[in-house]
């Protein structure tokens, strides 16, 4: 098999094609700004909340999804992280869908800040429901 030398951009794949992929797999990405406090997602980010692609979700409205018993320990995790106690924020949670389903949320993160943009938390969240069940 030849190898081809030519490279490919992948920044002329556009936002949809992304969605169409991330949404296959079930993994949302989001973005929060630190100093301001707002939340930037994905459609499949939304998807995994039980939100519709076009929904509005806020920082807050997240929070407010996370069952009282996992709150704080999310809350902990990403003040480690912004704070630098930890390098990135790995956390599990259970979640109460709009709906009323409960399900298990598995979140990633790191810190962010490129030349000349203030501090964001960037990452990733995976609906992991079906595994934890067949794990039990």
């Amino acid at each position: 098999m030849r190898s081809n030398k030519r490279s490919v951009d992948l920044s002329i794949i556009c936002n949809d094609h992304w969605d169409v992929v991330f949404d296959h797999v079930g993994m949302g990405f989001w973005e929060l700004s630190v100093a301001t406090g707002i939340l930037r997602s994905t459609q499949s980010f939304k998807k995994n909340f039980g939100y519709p692609p076009d929904g509005v979700l806020s920082y807050e409205t997240v929070l407010g999804l996370i069952l009282a018993e996992d709150l704080d320990h999310v809350q902990d995790e990403i003040e480690h992280t912004v704070t630098r106690e930890k390098n990135s924020y790995d956390v599990l949670y259970r979640i109460r869908r709009p709906d009323g389903e409960i399900r298990w949320i598995k979140a990633d993160g790191i810190l962010s800040q490129q030349d000349g943009e203030s501090l964001k938390l960037i990452g990733t969240t995976l609906d992991v429901t079906d595994l934890k069940k067949t794990l039990l």
